[in-house]
């Protein structure tokens, strides 16, 4: 009887044994089925990947340049455009594309766009100058200083010259200025601001003024509502250059109208008081300043 209770009891053990196994077999083929699934997307989407980015793949057939360009040389603009394009139509870097091509001086910005099935559109603004900046440099409207590989020759623009950190600030000052001076029948053609904030402005006429470092545009507003009457005080000179400089007055600086050979040159000092302008004369052969200055 012994040996037959434990068959007994080791069949049952076995079956219990197998009833876990194919029960543990089913939970498993439940997870089996999504993960090689998953695998196999993950597999194909890491070889999709390496596809696009080969530039035989899906191709860009055509770029399409737009944009009004006047100074921009449109030959140049496209050659760096076709070196930028540097993948396929899905796997191209549109941003680093960007930037490659606004590296270009008188490229002011840059927008691309994808056209199904393998085309860039790409729309270019150009840069309007507002003025030359120093020696080889240009600003533009939006106040950006840049360089082009060859500056041009452009009627009607100024000429700034001053430290780079104050750009800014000169230009919106120099606008001021040119506006205000309009007024006055002056044309501004150069500003020059030193080191030392010193602002010396120069008119189509030739006429320079000296304005100093403070209260520049006060004394700017000054010299042009005095200036129709100083202009047509001396109809045989012409006005040369005025130093706003000093604390009760302003020196003016006259030429003949017509040179002579020892380029005589004549010299009024003005001074302010009881709200009147008085004058004093004096005659040189070179020009000088007289009078207590501010800077």
């Amino acid at each position: 009887m012994k040996p037959k209770r434990k068959r007994k009891r080791k069949q049952k053990q076995k079956q219990k044994r197998t009833s876990v196994m194919v029960k543990s077999f089913e939970k498993a083929k439940v997870w089996i089925a999504p993960i090689s699934t998953l695998l196999a997307l993950t597999t194909l989407f890491v070889w999709g990947g390496f596809k696009l980015q080969d530039p035989t793949v899906m191709p860009v057939r055509t770029v399409g340049v737009d944009g009004e360009m006047r100074l921009l040389q449109r030959e140049h603009l496209e050659q760096v455009v076709a070196k930028a394009v540097n993948g396929s139509f899905l796997s191209l870097d549109l941003p680093r594309m960007r930037q490659r091509i606004e590296l270009i001086p008188w490229v002011e910005n840059v927008t691309i766009r994808r056209v199904w099935p393998d085309t860039l559109r790409v729309q270019v603004t150009e840069r309007t100058p507002l003025a030359y900046w120093g020696e080889d440099a240009m600003v533009s409207v939006q106040g950006e200083i840049f360089k082009p590989e060859v500056v041009p020759h452009i009627d009607g623009l100024v000429h700034l010259v001053g430290e780079p950190q104050h750009a800014k600030m000169i230009i919106q000052e120099f606008q001021h200025m040119s506006s205000l001076l309009e007024t006055a029948g002056l044309e501004l053609t150069s500003v020059w601001v030193d080191a030392r904030q010193s602002w010396r402005v120069k008119m189509k006429s030739g006429l320079q003024v000296q304005l100093g470092r403070r209260e520049v545009m006060p004394r700017l507003m000054r010299f042009v509502q005095i200036y129709p009457s100083l202009n047509a005080s001396q109809k045989d000179r012409q006005l040369e250059s005025v130093d706003l400089r000093y604390t009760n007055g302003f020196a003016v600086h006259w030429r003949p109208a017509e040179e002579q050979v020892s380029q005589r040159i004549n010299q009024s000092m003005w001074m302010y008081g009881s709200g009147m302008l008085s004058r004093t004369n004096f005659n040189h052969q070179m020009s000088t300043t007289t009078g207590e200055s501010r800077g």
